[in-house]
Order: structure tokens, then C-alpha cells, then sequence
């Protein structure tokens, strides 16, 4: 198991619905992410390790953990080189 902590870069503007997410760091262009993104970025407003960061979006969108962390993890690697998530030190 990581101890890779992660979060949301602080510098980061976007805005999410229930079935999309769009967010940037200025100047790069926006990523338009749909499905459950807005999950995992409300799960990353705090950070977390992969496990924790899978259990808040378990109890959010009401889904067995199991059957999302490989989606979350996926997810969570496909916004760090955006620079839209950081590993905390």
C-alpha cells in the first residue's frame, strides 16, 4: 500500500457538477473530464492517500470501493502531469 499523499493543486480554477468536471492551472488550457471526475476532485479538496481518496468517493457516489479504486487511481495519475494534482511532501 502507498503513502503517496495527494490533493488538489491549490492553484487550480474549476468548476464541477455532479457529472463532469473542467479545470485548469492557468495558463494551460482547461481538461474536460466527465463520469465520476467530480468525485475524485471533491475527494482530493482534502489530502489523501489512493485508499483514503477511494473511500471518500465510495461513500459519495454510494459504489462498493473494490469496484471503483482502479477508475479513481486512473484518474488521479491522469491529472498529476496536468498539474491539476500534486503528490504532498
Amino acid at each position: 500500500m502507498s503513502d503517496t499523499r495527494y490533493r488538489r493543486c491549490p492553484q487550480a480554477v474549476w468548476r464541477a457538477t455532479r457529472f463532469f468536471l473542467v479545470a485548469a492551472v492557468p495558463p494551460a488550457t482547461p481538461t474536460h473530464v466527465g463520469g465520476s471526475a467530480a468525485a475524485v476532485w471533491h475527494a482530493l479538496a482534502h489530502e489523501g492517500t489512493l485508499p483514503e481518496l477511494v473511500g471518500r468517493v465510495a461513500a459519495e457516489v454510494g459504489a462498493p470501493a473494490d469496484d471503483i479504486a482502479a477508475d479513481v487511481r486512473a484518474l488521479v495519475h491522469s491529472l498529476l502531469p496536468l498539474g491539476l494534482v500534486e503528490v504532498v511532501a
